[in-house]
């Protein structure tokens, strides 16, 4: 719920309470003031009829044009007057009312009277009634102004906070630019405002030392590998002892797998920060047509089954280079984890990529062999960071992979959501610009 609909509501409640205690207050209020009103009148006029009396001026028993009752009485009751209201019809308006009954006693030359005069006074249903209405169109006029103000809020008020989140959204690491937020007087907007760039500006400023800590430390972890083969090259070409030369084999292959490590971990850190992104689609079952091509002596030299089923015409938004990436990764498991015979199925549809092979069941869950360096015991060379590379470009495009084994099978399955060919004008522009750059 957006916060303007909350408030919109958090205001209704307030209304409805308000209106609910105010409409009580009013009925009663309104209810008193009918009554004591009422009251005083015929009060008034027990009053005037009692001087009448003792004055003797009193004439067929009406004072001002109102009927008087007059009564002689033994004694005084100890209650000055009583006061009674029934239910009755008016035969004046033919309406139901009330019948105001006032009855005064009083002691008039030494004799007891009791002079009674009565009114019609509204009802208190007819005092609700003409409240029901002034309610109902008090509650369509705030709830007109409510709805007009909400949006006027959300449109002006809030506007700067919509600027903001839209800024944040847009905002790169990439681009190694400082967000710049809308300016704005609303106190709470400010400290918002104030939050966010820090944190932005922090976080610009570690992407930047960290992407140069990163390249650095590739780049000056090369030289002193390359050394350390040329070296091993040279001492290899001496005359040396059988076990010597196991460990410079040993050396040389931890080296290698030193140079994979670093190169691996250069990847993954330039995934993470997107920078591969591509805006032509690729065509996917022509890379995975090739990409099995190209291990097609390795899979007979391990006596290997290879079967395919391949659609045609098949895109996804992937670059070039991770997209084979990805294959040779999946692709080289399949054969490196096989067993002796075993068979290696490749099925691909238009959202599927779906590999299986032959193979030991691993000793870790299959889920935790996407983290970095978490390998199975069966293969002592990997480094560990194949699938989480291929994890990571999953991730990156929103790919879902799943990895599973049953009954003898490892089964890796990737859902992505296709894309429409490119036009034959980009596909044209594409294969120029590789021409250039070949040249």
């Amino acid at each position: 719920m957006k916060l303007v609909n909350k408030f919109t509501l958090w205001y209704l409640c307030i209304a409805l309470t308000c209106t609910i205690v105010g409409t009580a207050i009013t009925y009663y209020s309104i209810k008193t003031k009918i009554d004591n009103a009422a009251f005083d009148r015929l009060k008034t006029i027990n009053q005037i009829a009692a001087e009448q009396i003792k004055t003797g001026t009193l004439k067929d028993s009406t004072v001002q044009g109102r009927k008087v009752s007059v009564q002689l009485l033994a004694t005084l009751p100890a209650k000055p007057f009583e006061v009674t209201e029934l239910a009755s019809v008016n035969p004046a308006t033919q309406k139901p009312e009330s019948i105001l009954t006032i009855s005064s006693y009083y002691t008039i030359n030494n004799k007891s009277y009791r002079i009674t005069c009565y009114g019609y006074v509204s009802k208190a249903d007819q005092i609700l009634s003409g409240l029901e209405i002034s309610i109902l169109w008090k509650w369509l006029l705030i709830l007109f102004l409510i709805a007009i103000s909400a949006r006027l809020v959300s449109r002006l008020v809030l506007s700067p906070f919509h600027k903001t989140v839209k800024a944040i959204g847009q905002f790169n690491l990439k681009q190694k630019e400082k967000i710049q937020l809308p300016a704005t007087n609303t106190k709470e907007f400010k400290e918002l405002n104030s939050f966010v760039k820090a944190m932005t500006d922090k976080a610009v400023d570690d992407y930047i030392s960290l992407k140069e800590f990163t390249e650095n430390a590739s780049h000056e972890l090369q030289t002193p590998v390359a050394v350390i083969r040329n070296k091993l090259e040279l001492l290899g070409e001496s005359n040396l002892t059988g076990e010597q030369a196991a460990l410079i084999s040993d050396i040389q292959n931890s080296l290698e797998k030193l140079s994979r490590i670093n190169s691996s971990l250069v990847l993954l850190t330039r995934l993470e920060n997107h920078e591969y992104a591509t805006k032509e689609p690729l065509h996917f079952c022509k890379l995975i047509n090739s990409s099995l091509a190209s291990y097609k002596e390795l899979v007979e030299m391990k006596s290997l089954s290879l079967s395919k089923n391949v659609a045609k015409q098949v895109y996804v938004q992937l670059h070039p280079m991770l997209g084979d990436l990805l294959l040779n990764n999946l692709i080289s498991n399949a054969i490196r984890h096989n067993v002796p015979n075993g068979t290696i199925d490749v099925q691909l549809t238009h959202g599927l990529l779906l590999i299986k092979n032959n193979g030991i069941e691993p000793s870790v869950p299959t889920e935790e062999l996407f983290q970095r360096f978490k390998k199975s015991d069966q293969c002592s060379k990997s480094i560990g960071i194949g699938l989480a590379i291929v994890k990571q470009i999953c991730d990156i495009h929103q790919f879902a992979i799943t990895y599973s084994y049953s009954k003898g099978f490892h089964s890796v399955e990737i859902q992505f959501k296709p894309v429409d060919a490119p036009a034959p004008s980009t596909i044209m522009a594409s294969i120029q610009q590789q021409d250039q750059l070949t040249v």
